[in-house]
């Protein structure tokens, strides 16, 4: 009831959800979907954003360079240690908006991640007229200034992630904030001098990250390590989310591809209790959608504006699918056609494609490929696609799932909608893939 024909890639945003987006960007909902967007105009203004969001006062503040992540990558459980946010200055002035925040949070103290030519004694001065005392918290390079942080923290566990980039080190931030373990960073093949001092003190450690990032070799002089990773930065997110945030039913989203607002965002979701999951510009990668419905979140905090995650992402998190069922039955009546990807004749497959592209999810052109392609329902909900083993074995039918025990689909005699307990369907069942959220 279908063919290989390559995927048809149709993107459209409705109008109505654009517009809704647009008047109301730091907050939508669909159902019972809650999503708040933090954001300013820039990455400074967005930490003071996060810092509002959590903190109506705060007697320590710890203080990282907006443009260069290394220094910054273990400082969310020192923050966290001493109830403070990370807000963000250059290497030589506090922004306005910052010295503002500094002025409504009423801090005593901060510390400052990294050396000298990283944040220069200029931004020092600068906190000092504000009645603000620092401390300085540098290395040689990102490894001993790791170290030293660590040492602030304590615990006798440490987290060890990659030095060379920000996403597994942002990933498990929010746990390593939480439960008091500190940051220690590696290069890929060897545990840089730095880094190997430090761990004499802890007993245990956690390495985040595949061996793409950080090797089997590493793992091996690590203290009783345990491995957490996915495929990808995305993928390792998720795989920290579902270890260590099953009853949550929140999450913080940030963009994978730069690392500011996961900084600062990953303290905010430490004080939430929730995990922080990484997605692209305009896309939220499938291992993503599949923990979240794993998980059962329905409230998500976006940091950041919408030119690093854009709308069409945010979408992605509050999808409706009464509209999507709308849109399915508007082809009511379409007549099958072996192939068929269009209005004028629809193949089971091409038909699934040609609505839920509409939504800007771009499924396999297959049944065979969508069955796989998103993660199993146990039971079908409104929006899921229900597979039968029709003409050969596996999965050779599709359907969207309706309701009431009903589906809608592209059968012998055209899209009609069909129950579940149909003399010839009900055999056929195989189950529900699930594609939205």
């Amino acid at each position: 009831m279908l063919n290989n024909h390559k995927p048809v890639s149709i993107t459209f945003v409705t109008v109505i959800s654009f517009l809704f987006l647009l008047l109301f960007q730091t907050s939508a909902s669909a159902a019972d979907t809650q999503i708040n967007r933090v954001s300013g105009i820039d990455r400074y203004e967005t930490a003071v954003k996060v810092s509002k969001q959590g903190w109506s006062s705060a007697n320590t503040v710890v203080i990282a360079v907006g443009n260069n992540f290394p220094d910054a990558l273990a400082g969310a459980p020192l923050a966290d240690k001493y109830n403070a946010p990370i807000l963000l200055v250059t290497k030589d002035s506090v922004p306005n908006s910052v010295k503002e925040e500094l002025k409504r949070l009423k801090p005593s103290k901060a510390y400052i991640l990294g050396g000298s030519s990283v944040i220069s004694p200029s931004v020092e001065n600068q906190l000092k007229s504000l009645g603000i005392t620092s401390t300085r918290v540098a290395g040689e390079n990102r490894y001993e200034t790791a170290a030293k942080i660590a040492d602030l923290v304590g615990g006798s566990q440490a987290i060890v992630t990659y030095g060379r980039d920000f996403p597994d080190s942002l990933a498990i931030a929010p746990v390593a904030a939480s439960k008091s373990i500190p940051i220690l960073l590696t290069e890929k093949n060897h545990v840089p001098a730095e880094t190997k001092k430090a761990l004499s003190k802890y007993s245990s450690s956690i390495l985040i990250g595949g061996t793409g990032v950080i090797s089997d070799g590493v793992k091996n002089q690590l203290p009783r390590a345990t491995r957490i990773s996915g495929k990808d930065r995305y993928d390792t997110a998720t795989k920290v989310a579902e270890k260590y945030y099953s009853a949550s039913n929140s999450t913080v989203i940030a963009t994978g591809e730069s690392y500011a607002d996961a900084l600062t965002g990953s303290v905010l979701a430490a004080k939430k209790g929730s995990p922080v999951m990484l997605i692209q510009s305009n896309n939220v990668p499938s291992s993503v959608k599949s923990t979240v419905d794993k998980l059962g979140i329905n409230q998500f905090t976006i940091i950041g504006g919408t030119s690093v995650i854009s709308e069409k992402a945010q979408s992605l998190f509050s999808f409706d699918t009464g509209a999507l069922i709308k849109t399915a039955k508007q082809y009511l009546g379409t007549p099958y056609k072996w192939g068929g990807t269009t209005p004028s004749g629809f193949d089971c497959s091409g038909y699934l494609n040609y609505v839920y592209d509409k939504y800007d999810i771009d499924l396999p052109r297959t049944t065979a490929d969508i069955w796989n392609f998103g993660s199993r329902s146990k039971s079908p909900e409104v929006g899921d696609i229900v597979m039968f083993e029709t003409y050969k074995p596996g999965p050779s039918h599709g359907g969207i799932y309706i309701g009431n025990n009903e589906f809608i689909h592209a059968g012998d005699r055209g899209v009609e909608i069909t129950s579940l307990n149909n003399v010839y369907w009900k055999p056929r069942y195989l189950g529900a893939v699930k594609v939205v959220n």
